[in-house]
């Protein structure tokens, strides 16, 4: 109401705030995946929301992926959106060793098991920009290195004991015996990197001795909690998502949105089954499930919808947001690509570094035949909360796990479709696209393929295809269209995608440090984008579009004031 009252152009009279106050309106957010992109070009966006009293006036906020960084932040500093990025480290390298690249998401294989089969797993060849291989240049020298010198000693270390944990074993192959030699010495400050990589794999070890199954899913986990500064990581033991919520007093107050992290259900065939974490329950309102496990059980033993054995404190915030997120495989797959293209050397290297992980070429690319093998290049969730529930007899329930995925591998990118559903009973979503389409813009199709899975829904909206620019924010479905089957309107979508403001901010998914003017650049571009750069005009029309629903629901016809009818002209797509 205070954001309304603020708007002088609007003139809004008593009546109207009366019908607001008695009816008001509900709001979403969606925030993109793109990386510390969209994290950072999402926090100035909702840095200046909460500038207009409109972030904490919201119900929900969904993101994916890089976006889901932000969720975790607002968990952590409890929901506080002044302290955003306080305890981030962005001059540290997000994955210390991981070279610093630029590729398009068009790039990454999304989906080894299409590209290859069960008897060819050959290195399918992609046009790769000389750009790319040249930015892995210093990585690859480093790993021809090590190629010149590895035969020898991986032969030794296979007569070492197997259960000796792989950093170990790394650590033997490139440093024998803790003698250095001239080679040695060039490779010595591997050992940086190794450290870091070894305290992950002890931050990971509690939960495997509890008896469940570890993924790499587990490991970015831990690296993502990890570029948190230590101060946080000291006074935070217990890194329960429903637990910090819970203990939130902004969340006990109703005053925040709820969170939505978002990830996709890889069991089976299925690629875009979206599964949601908030902090009361986990599950999906996909029909093939339409199951939820309240959070705080996550993890637990349960069968036939009834509990055999309860665990608390699976639902680790860093676990969760990494599941979101879990671009790590295909980042893998993509790094291959490239090296395929390289020398047999560096081929020989990666192909021997990743085999001491348990990682070869074979558990990328191949169908493994042992059906009851888990594949843990995904998020393992294990047990299934939904195993053999009754009534439910899919690929979801048949087994006692779920391969969870980053929740923009569907190619939507954008978290609406959690939002849209009927239970929300959301009046408007603001959408904010960080997506590397085209020159790692956005350019509208991750939007445009949701509404064509929409479609298949019943559920439509029209992409406006006239747009030649998505500099300024789009206002899609004003015209007020019940739900099939639903009494509700359907909720007005804001697309706001991010553009250039004056500031770079193309920045690429996988770059992983960033200096504090490049993150003042993006908080400033992310303000623009939702302000349509602080445009007095917009902002006033944009009190006439939050209520639109409002005033769509009462009776009369004659509702919205001239000044309100423009805007709808002016801004409105359909």
């Amino acid at each position: 109401m205070d954001f309304l009252e603020s708007l002088t152009e609007a003139k809004f009279n008593s009546k109207f705030y009366k019908r607001v106050r008695k009816d008001p309106p509900k709001l979403g957010i969606a925030i993109s995946g793109g990386g510390y992109r969209s994290m950072l070009i999402g926090t100035g966006f909702i840095t200046q929301m909460n500038d207009y009293g409109l972030f904490e006036y919201s119900d929900y906020i969904a993101g994916l992926s890089g976006g889901s960084w932000i969720l975790m932040d607002l968990v952590v500093q409890n929901f506080e959106v002044g302290s955003l990025l306080k305890e981030w480290d962005l001059d540290e390298d997000l994955l210390p060793g991981i070279p610093e690249f630029d590729i398009s998401e068009e790039d990454i294989v999304t989906n080894a098991k299409k590209e290859y089969s069960e008897n060819d797993i050959r290195i399918k060849k992609r046009e790769v920009k000389k750009t790319q291989i040249t930015s892995f240049s210093e990585f690859y020298d480093q790993v021809e290195l090590v190629a010149n010198t590895i035969g020898e000693r991986s032969e030794e270390c296979r007569l070492t004991k197997r259960n000796l944990n792989p950093l170990t074993r790394l650590k033997r192959i490139f440093f024998p015996n803790n003698t250095f030699t001239e080679t040695d010495a060039k490779i010595e400050t591997f050992k940086t990197v190794l450290d870091f990589y070894k305290n992950l794999h002890l931050k990971t070890k509690p939960k495997k001795m509890e008896g469940f199954q570890i993924s790499f899913t587990d490991y970015w986990g831990k690296a993502i909690v990890q570029r948190l500064k230590k101060s946080f990581e000291v006074h935070n033991h217990n890194f329960s998502f429903s637990k910090l919520v819970q203990s939130s007093k902004k969340f006990k107050e109703c005053s925040v949105p709820i969170p939505i992290f978002i990830a996709n259900c890889k069991n089976g065939l299925l690629s875009n089954v979206i599964f949601e974490f908030t902090p009361f329950e986990f599950g999906s309102w996909e029909d093939i499930l339409r199951l939820f496990v309240k959070l705080p059980y996550l993890g637990s033993k349960i069968v036939l919808g009834k509990a055999v054995k309860c665990v608390n404190n699976f639902d680790d915030l860093g676990f969760i947001t990494a599941t979101s997120s879990s671009i790590f495989n295909n980042v893998l797959i993509f790094i291959w690509n490239l090296a395929s293209q390289s020398s047999r050397d560096a081929m020989k290297a990666l192909n021997m570094v990743m085999g001491i992980f348990g990682l070869g070429k074979e558990e990328i690319f191949s169908i493994s035949k042992d059906s009851s093998r888990l594949e843990t290049d995904y998020a393992v969730y294990q047990p299934n909360p939904f195993y053999l529930y009754p009534g439910k007899d899919n690929v979801l329930t048949s087994k006692n796990h779920l391969y969870l995925v980053d929740g923009g591998e569907d190619g939507e990118n954008i978290p609406l479709r959690t939002l849209v559903i009927p239970e929300r009973k959301l009046d408007v979503i603001f959408v904010l696209d960080s997506s590397s389409d085209i020159d790692n813009y956005p350019n509208g199709s991750k939007l445009k393929r949701i509404f064509e899975k929409l479609d298949e829904e019943n559920i439509h909206y029209q992409f406006p295809n006239n747009v030649k620019t998505f500099s300024h924010p789009i206002v899609i479905g004003c015209n007020a269209i019940k739900r099939p089957g639903h009494d509700s309107f359907l909720p007005i979508i804001i697309y706001h995608a991010n553009s250039y403001h004056g500031h770079v901010s193309n920045t690429s998914t996988f770059k992983i440090t960033y200096n504090q003017s490049e993150v003042e650049n993006m908080l400033l571009t992310g303000r623009e984008v939702f302000s349509s750069d602080y445009d007095i005009h917009y902002k006033n029309c944009l009190g006439c579009i939050l209520t639109k629903r409002t005033m769509d629901r009462l009776p009369k016809k004659k509702k919205f004031s001239p000044f309100c009818l423009q805007c709808f002209k002016d801004y409105c797509y359909s």
